[in-house]
C-alpha cells in the first residue's frame, strides 16, 4: 500500500501499523540463520516491518538471542582509555538495525567527493551523512522510521504524535530528547528575531505549528488544519533540514536562556545575539559547518566535522554515538571519514578520470557521459544512469526592482515569446545526447498534468515569437536588435552560476536563440551565493535555481510551485510573498493569478493526496503557472550520470538522481563500505 493510499483511508495511523501493512517478507519465514549477517541479498528468514530495517528488540526476537554489539576500531583507544563508553552504552536501547544490501561491511576508509565551493553544489555530500525523523525508502514510496521510532496520526491528520528512540544521544554524548524538538520549533522556527515569519512548511491553516512535549521520548505536533504531507516533507526536500536542534548546546547563545547573550555576542565582535546565532545555527546543515564553531556543535548525523573547514576542503569523521547497527551488531557507519574537496567544476571530470572520486553525480552533466564512460577502467569506477534530471529552467524576474525591465518581464507576451524562441530539440541534441524530451517545467509523477500541458509553447517558432514582441512595441533598431517599448536600447543581463545553468554552452545557445529574434543578451558567470543574494534582493533579470518537484515534494512543499518558488534561491515574487504573509504590511500586492496560487496552496496542504479535490487544485495550479509562463522549461526526462568507485560496496541501483528526493538519502550511504 502506498502512502497516498494510507492517507485516503482516513484512519489513525501509527508507525507500527504502517509496518504491519507494508510488511516486507524478503525470505520464507522460519529459515534458520546460516550466518551472522542477514542482508537484502540473503535475508536468512528475517522479516522486516519496513524495507530492510527493524528495531533491535524485533530483530533479537527473530534470531532468538541478544545481539552482541561490535566496536569500530577507530574508537578502540578512546574506549580503552575511558574517553568514550562502550558501544552498547552509546547507541539507543531501541537501536535501528539495518540489513545491508549485500553483506556486513568492513570498517575504514575515506569517502572522497567533490563540490564546487562552500555553499555551492554541496547537497550530495551532505546527503551521505544527514538524517531526519523519517526517511523515504529506496522504492521512493514507503516512509520509514529513522531518528523517530514510530508515529501516530489522529483521524484528520491535524495532529501527529512522534516517539523517539530511548537512550539516543547527540555526537557529544548528551541525551537527545523531545526537548530538542520543542527548542527547534518554539525557540528557533517561531522566534521572531531569528525568523521574521514562520517558514511556510510549519504554517498550516494560517497558524504556526504547536509542539507539546509528552515525555522525553514522545512529543506531539498540532496543526490548525489537516497536514498529511508533513512526513513527506521530512523525508524528501526537507530531509536536509533536521526538525530538532541540540538545546543544551545552544542555550548559552540564546537570549531566552541567557540574559547576557546579547552583551556576550557584542563582546565577541557581533552586532547582536541574533547575528551570532545565525552564524552558528542554520537549518541548512552545511552552512553550520563553515565556521570553527562546527567543531563543538553536536549532531545526530553519521559523521561529524573533524577539521576546521577551509576553502579547499571539509572533512568528517564517524559519529561514535550513531544510532544504527547492522545485523551482525556492527555499529554504523562503516566508512571512517568523508572528505569533501572544493574544485572548479571544469576540473571535475579530470579528477574523476584520475580515480580521485568515490561517488559523484551532482553537477556532473550528461554532456560528460561519453568521456566518463570511456574512462571507467582508468578511473576505477562505474557509471549508473538513473532518471530524475531536467534541463535548466529559465525564470524572468517579474518583480525586479528596475522598473524598465519589470515592464518587459511582467508582460506575459514577452515570456511566451522567449519560450517559443528556444530550439529545445537542438539543445537536447547538442547538450544532452538527444536523451531527453523537450518539455515545459511541470511537476513530475502527478496525475493531473496532461501531455498537452507538457508540450505547451515548446515548439521552435521564431515567427510566433517575433509577432508577440512586435505586439509589445519592441521595435527593431538600425542594428536589427529590438528596443525597449520606451524606444531606448534593451538588454538582458543574464547572470548565472554553473551550478544552475549546468554549462556555459546552455546559456550561450539560448542567448543565440534570443538574439535571433532581436533580443540583446549579456552573459555573466557569477557564484551561486551571489545569484541567491541577487534573487533574494530582486535585482537579477533571470533566476534558475529550481528543481522540478516530484509528487512527494509537491504534496509536502507546495511552496515549490507558488511565488517565490524557493526559499534559499527564490525565482520571482519575493515581494508578493512578503505582502501575503504580513497581510499587506510589507511587500507588494500580487497580481490576481499569484493571489489565486497563494489561496490554493493553503487548501492544498490540507487535502488528501489522490483525492478528487487534490487533483482539482493541482490542475488549476498547473494551468495558472502555464498560462502566465512563469517558469520556462527546456528539456525533461534526462538521466543523471552517477559515478561509483569499484571499491565501494553495498551500493544499490539509484532509481532517481535528484535533490528533491534527498540525493543519496533513500539509498542508505551509511552502510556503504570499501574493499581493497
Amino acid at each position: 500500500m502506498l502512502y497516498s493510499e494510507f492517507l485516503s483511508s482516513g484512519r489513525t495511523i501509527s508507525g507500527a501499523m504502517l509496518g504491519a501493512v507494508l510488511l516486507v517478507t524478503i525470505s520464507a519465514p522460519g529459515v534458520g540463520l546460516g550466518s551472522s549477517c542477514p542482508s537484502v541479498a540473503d535475508p536468512q528468514g528475517i522479516n522486516t516491518s519496513e524495507p530492510y530495517q527493524l528495531d533491535l528488540a524485533d530483530y533479537e526476537n527473530q534470531i532468538g538471542r541478544k545481539l552482541a554489539l561490535n566496536e569500530n576500531p577507530l574508537f578502540a583507544d578512546q574506549v580503552k582509555s575511558g574517553a568514550l563508553p562502550a558501544v552498547s552504552e552509546r547507541v539507543p536501547e531501541d537501536t535501528l538495525v539495518y540489513m545491508p544490501y549485500d553483506d556486513c561491511g568492513k570498517y575504514g576508509g575515506t569517502l572522497r567527493g567533490l563540490s564546487k565551493a562552500l555553499e555551492s553544489g554541496t547537497s550530495e555530500i551532505l546527503s551521505w551523512r544527514h538524517v531526519n525523523l523519517v526517511r523515504l525508502s529506496d522504492d521512493l514510496q514507503t516512509l520509514v522510521p529513522n531518528v523517530a521510532k514510530l508515529w501516530e496520526w489522529n483521524e484528520d491528520f491535524s495532529s501527529i504524535t512522534i516517539t523517539l528512540r530511548k537512550g539516543h544521544k547527540w555526537s557529544d554524548g548528551t541525551p537527545f530528547t523531545s526537548d530538542d524538538v520543542v527548542f527547534y520549533i518554539d525557540d528557533l522556527i517561531k522566534n521572531k528575531e531569528l525568523h521574521s515569519t514562520v517558514p511556510s512548511v510549519w504554517m498550516v491553516g494560517g497558524k504556526p505549528v504547536d509542539v507539546i512535549k509528552i515525555d522525553d521520548q514522545k512529543f506531539r505536533l498540532d496543526f490548525a488544519a489537516p497536514y498529511p504531507g508533513l512526513l513527506h516533507y521530512l523525508a524528501t526536500g526537507g530531509s536536509y533540514f533536521a526538525a530538532y536542534a541540540p538545546k543544551q548546546h545552544y542555550m548559552k547563545y540564546h537570549i531566552k536562556y541567557n540574559p547576557n547573550a546579547d552583551v556576550e555576542a557584542k563582546a565577541a565582535g557581533f552586532e547582536s545575539w541574533v547575528q551570532r546565532f545565525g552564524l552558528i545555527w542554520h537549518k541548512w546543515k552545511d552552512a553550520e559547518n563553515i565556521t570553527p564553531h562546527a567543531m563543538t556543535r553536536p549532531t545526530l548525523e553519521s559523521h561529524i566535522i573533524e577539521l576546521e573547514t577551509n576553502t579547499q576542503r571539509r572533512q568528517y569523521v564517524s559519529n561514535p554515538y550513531y544510532f544504527k547497527v547492522d545485523t551482525a551488531g556492527n555499529q554504523l557507519p562503516y566508512i571512517d571519514r568523508h572528505h569533501e574537496r572544493f574544485l572548479d567544476q571544469e576540473l571535475f571530470v579530470l579528477s574523476i578520470l584520475n580515480g580521485e572520486v568515490d561517488q559523484k553525480a551532482q553537477t556532473v552533466g550528461l554532456s560528460n557521459y561519453p568521456v566518463l564512460k570511456e574512462g571507467e577502467e582508468k578511473g576505477d569506477y562505474y557509471l549508473q544512469l538513473p532518471p530524475g534530471n531536467v534541463g535548466p529552467p529559465i525564470v524572468f524576474n517579474q518583480t525586479i526592482k528596475d522598473p524598465r525591465m519589470r515592464a518587459v518581464y511582467g508582460d506575459v507576451r514577452f515570456r511566451k515569446a522567449m519560450s517559443l524562441a528556444i530550439n529545445r530539440a537542438e539543445l537536447n541534441d547538442v547538450l544532452w545526447l538527444d536523451l531527453g524530451r523537450p518539455e515545459q517545467a511541470l511537476p513530475l509523477g502527478v496525475p493531473f498534468v496532461t501531455d498537452a500541458e507538457r508540450n505547451y509553447m515548446i515548439e521552435y517558432d521564431t515567427a510566433a515569437a517575433n509577432k508577440l514582441l512586435d505586439e509589445m512595441g519592441m521595435k527593431r533598431g538600425s542594428d536589427g536588435m529590438r528596443l525597449h517599448p520606451d524606444g531606448k536600447p534593451f538588454n538582458i543581463l543574464w547572470e548565472h552560476s554553473l551550478q544552475f545553468s549546468t554549462s556555459t554552452e546552455f546559456t550561450t545557445l539560448v542567448r543565440e536563440y534570443w538574439m535571433a529574434v532581436g533580443i540583446n543578451v549579456t552573459l555573466k558567470e557569477i557564484t551561486s551565493q551571489l545569484t541567491r543574494e541577487k534573487a533574494t534582493n530582486s535585482t537579477s533579470d533571470i533566476n534558475m535555481e529550481w528543481d522540478v518537484p516530484f509528487e512527494p515534494n509537491l504534496i509536502s512543499q507546495i511552496d515549490y510551485y507558488i511565488p517565490p518558488y524557493g526559499d534559499i534561491g527564490p525565482l520571482v515574487g519575493v515581494q508578493w510573498r512578503d505582502w501575503i504573509v504580513t497581510s499587506g504590511a510589507t511587500g507588494e500586492e500580487p497580481p490576481a493569478w499569484a493571489k489565486r496560487l497563494f489561496e490554493l496552496s493553503e487548501v492544498w496542504k490540507t487535502v488528501l493526496p489522490g483525492s478528487d479535490r487534490y487533483k482539482e487544485i493541482g490542475r488549476e495550479m498547473v494551468r495558472i503557472n502555464l498560462d502566465n509562463m512563469v517558469i520556462i522549461g527546456t528539456v525533461a526526462d534526462l538521466p543523471g550520470p552517477t559515478v561509483v568507485s569499484n571499491k565501494l560496496r553495498n551500493v544499490t541501483k539509484w532509481t532517481v538522481q535528484n535533490y528533491n528526493y534527498g540525493r543519496t538519502y533513500p539509498f542508505r550511504p551509511d552502510q556503504w563500505y570499501y574493499v581493497k
